[in-house]
């Protein structure tokens, strides 16, 4: 039954180009995801030029990001897996704090963890970068502190894998006085994240994994689907059996035989004989020796069903 599934899994992989042309839709949606801010004195700003606000896309995200190499930057993410993006950003009246959040999925979460890679090394190349800054209890996370003296300007940007997505938490300062606002709204937005927006199982990994291990696409579907051609085997191979059970004729030349109505004799050209006692000598006989034909069925042989 395992190896009938297993044929039914490398089948099923015919249909995996299909399905990764789909292009996935995050669940819950993206826009639900963003935590609420530390503060109530927090304000939604929409004015912020730099900042990603509502839904976005892929180029959006590398305009925003201003790399050297726009090209390069996006056909990384694209090759990563980029879906989709959404973002929001607040403004603290009192401080002139500024709160930026960001959620982005990708199609797995091999891809959001190569871009967390990537994004890291980024922002240790940039001409602002201070110091690492620590994210303690997330093990896919890491914290960086930008500081801009001229101008002045701050910064303590955090980010994070959780499934499939990549998330920023980032707070912006006139002064360098944020303190561990970052990492407490990181651990905060951690906590209250999906476990994923796309399920694992329609992870691109996980369809490389299945050309490895064909088993790991036995969801429940290919058990049903694996079941339903087990039957129609199983069904197949009863066919089989009974054809073979059945009394096959041995290549004799055929003789008319003359039957009684009722079956029980038959005429040897002289007289009636018992068909039940005896066989005529030139009946034809299935192969196993058990049956003989009287013309229009066959017939038991009595000694051999004896002797068997």
């Amino acid at each position: 039954m395992t190896r009938l599934i297993v044929a039914t899994a490398v089948a099923a992989l015919a249909f995996l180009p299909a399905v990764a042309l789909a292009a996935p839709t995050p669940a819950p949606s993206l826009a639900t995801l963003l935590a609420a801010p530390p503060a109530s004195d927090y304000k939604e700003d929409t004015t912020q030029g730099l900042a990603l606000e509502g839904p976005f896309g892929l180029k959006d995200y590398v305009d925003f990001l201003g790399p050297a190499d726009p090209s390069g930057t996006q056909t990384t993410l694209q090759r990563d897996g980029f879906v989709s993006g959404y973002g929001r950003s607040w403004v603290q009246q009192a401080s002139s704090h500024l709160l930026l959040e960001i959620v982005i999925a990708f199609s797995g979460g091999s891809g959001a963890k190569k871009w967390l890679g990537t994004s890291q090394e980024l922002d240790k190349a940039d001409q602002f970068y201070k110091s690492a800054m620590s994210i303690t209890g997330i093990e896919t996370a890491y914290g960086v502190h930008f500081a801009d003296p001229t101008t002045p300007a701050y910064a303590d940007v955090a980010y994070f894998v959780k499934g499939n997505d990549y998330f920023i938490i980032g707070l912006v300062s006139g002064a360098d006085d944020l303190g561990d606002s970052a990492p407490s709204q990181t651990r905060r937005q951690y906590d209250t994240a999906p476990p994923y927006t796309i399920p694992p199982s329609q992870w691109p990994e996980s369809a490389r994994s299945i050309l490895a291990d064909p088993l790991k696409l036995v969801t429940p579907a290919a058990y049903v689907l694996g079941a339903a051609v087990a039957v129609a085997v199983l069904a197949a191979l009863i066919v089989l059996l009974v054809l073979r059970r059945r009394p096959r004729v041995q290549h004799a030349p055929a003789i008319e035989l003359h039957m009684s109505p009722d079956g029980r004799y038959w005429w040897d050209g002289q007289a009636w004989r018992e068909s039940s006692h005896d066989i005529p000598p030139n009946a034809l006989r299935s192969d196993d020796g058990h049956y003989w034909w009287d013309g229009g069925e066959w017939r038991l042989i009595r000694e051999a069903s004896a002797s068997g």
